[in-house]
């Protein structure tokens, strides 16, 4: 689904007024009864409705009207620019509107449903006066908020907020979809989102191009690599799993374990003696190698054949040591499509150039991870990622967080599932798993973003009847079966 900046919204809408499809007004009014279709799902007899002098402004008047002609909710209007030819429109429909502060505080501290109009996707300035105290005091309130479109103070191409920034409960947005609903601090204040379509032609959205998505169910369903008849374990990919060590066994482990689980045909596991025993009595599926701890540097040249395999999987409790630097360069110096993850990712700030290759390399990194490799700004964070993948044009970066990053040349889909549970040892390497699983099936990057889809909606699956605080990694390896499963299913 695709994602827009404030600049395309803006393109996207004049366009539409001069197709003569809609006009601003109708616009105005479609987004208003999306507002009002929300509330009237409220066991409410008023509402206050705080509006600012701009476009966000206008829908907060037109809900205003809308309310007192078509239901029986009260609206009380905060409005600060009285000659306002819309507010002017209004004034005989017997809505109150308020302009003072200190009458709005003691509304707001009766602990009214508020619908926040100030500001919307185009804010370009510093919340101002009476605004920003008025958002002190309504997220310091037990006021439930509902915001339009997206809850003023944020910003909604990069995901910062003001200083001063509405903490919503609910958020309905307005069919175009931005990114810094998903963006970190944003996502923290938008609370539940609501989409809903105010009109605006599919045919203007489907010409726009962008470069951002989001991912949803429907299209995942079509990603997800397919099992076939007549078929063998070589039709679904022989992986190589460099992985583990001593006090770091858990890791690989669960990696491997995923990786079989999510359909590959052949998992071969080269490690350390102590690893790769443990594979032997826990993961009787997979073969294993051992390395030659006195010359691995050897073994690689001479005595073990890398072509073997149609995909590599390196780093997951690898630890972090010279030979693991070796082998990370070693392995990007073969033709294959190459995954990279945890330990493996510590060698690649000083060797960038290694990225450049013609097969598939997808690194796997968290935050922490990423800032040691690439230079990094919050604040731009999606073009720098966009940047990074089109200087190198076979490289994959799922920037691991609340809502991951999937990156591929130039273009970035924001994954939309998953919650707080993910965050515990173990999950990137499930994670990790899941990916090289599906690209041994099917080597693109939509085997990529269903892993990311799947890994984060395990988590939401667990947390239905389970506590956020109490998922293992070893609990996502369980909800894997019925996951695909239940995605599968015709």
């Amino acid at each position: 689904m695709k994602v827009f900046k404030r600049n395309q919204i803006k393109d996207i809408i004049n366009e539409e007024i001069k197709m003569n499809r809609y006009s601003y007004d109708d616009l105005i009014f479609s987004s208003a009864i999306s507002l009002s279709n929300v509330i009237l799902k409220q066991n409410i007899k008023e509402v206050l409705i705080i509006s600012g002098n701009n476009h966000n402004g206008d829908i907060g008047i037109a809900l205003a009207s809308a309310l007192i002609k078509e239901t029986s909710i009260k609206p009380i209007l905060a409005h600060f620019n009285l000659s306002s030819r819309r507010l002017s429109e209004i004034l005989d429909e017997k809505i109150e509107v308020i302009d003072d502060v200190r009458r709005l505080v003691e509304i707001i501290e009766a602990n009214i449903y508020i619908v926040d109009c100030m500001f919307g996707y185009d804010l370009n300035e510093n919340i101002y006066y009476p605004f920003n105290y008025l958002i002190d005091k309504i997220n310091g309130s037990n006021c439930y908020v509902l915001s339009c479109d997206v809850p003023s103070g944020i910003n909604s191409d990069n995901g910062c907020v003001d200083y001063a920034t509405i903490k919503a409960d609910e958020t309905v947005v307005l069919q175009l979809i931005k990114p810094g609903y998903y963006l970190y601090p944003a996502s923290s204040y938008t609370g539940k989102l609501f989409i809903d379509n105010i009109g605006i032609s599919h045919q203007i959205i489907n010409d726009t191009t962008t470069d951002i998505f989001v991912n949803y169910l429907r299209e995942i369903k079509e990603m997800i690599p397919q099992r076939v008849k007549h078929s063998h374990k070589m039709n679904y990919g022989k992986v190589l799993l460099i992985a583990g060590s001593e006090g770091k066994i858990g890791a690989s482990l669960l990696c491997g374990s995923s990786i079989m689980k999510t359909g590959a045909g052949y998992l071969t596991v080269l490690s350390y003696p102590e690893v790769t025993q443990v594979f032997n009595n826990k993961l009787v599926e997979a073969l294993t190698e051992t390395f030659d701890i006195y010359n691995i540097r050897y073994q690689m040249e001479n005595n073990f054949d890398f072509s073997r395999y149609s995909l590599i999987v390196i780093g997951p409790g690898l630890g972090v040591n010279s030979t693991t630097e070796y082998l990370v360069r070693r392995v990007l110096e073969t033709d294959l499509p190459v995954v990279i993850d945890a330990d493996g990712l510590n060698y690649l700030k000083n060797n960038l150039d290694l990225l450049k290759r013609e097969a598939l390399t997808v690194i796997t990194p968290h935050l922490g991870e990423f800032k040691r490799t690439f230079v990094y700004n919050r604040e731009i964070i999606i073009d720098d990622l966009q940047r990074y993948t089109k200087s190198f044009s076979n490289l994959a970066i799922v920037l691991k967080g609340e809502h991951t990053l999937i990156a591929y040349r130039g273009e970035v889909t924001i994954n939309t599932t998953g919650n707080n549970a993910l965050a515990k040892a173990g999950s990137g390497d499930v994670l990790c798993g899941i990916i090289s699983g599906f690209l041994a099936q099917k080597c693109d990057i939509e085997s990529i973003v269903a892993a990311v889809y799947i890994h984060s909606l395990a988590a939401d699956y667990w947390c239905i009847n389970n506590s956020q605080y109490s998922l293992l990694a070893t609990d996502l390896l369980a909800m894997i079966d019925r996951i695909l499963k239940q995605l599968t299913n015709h």
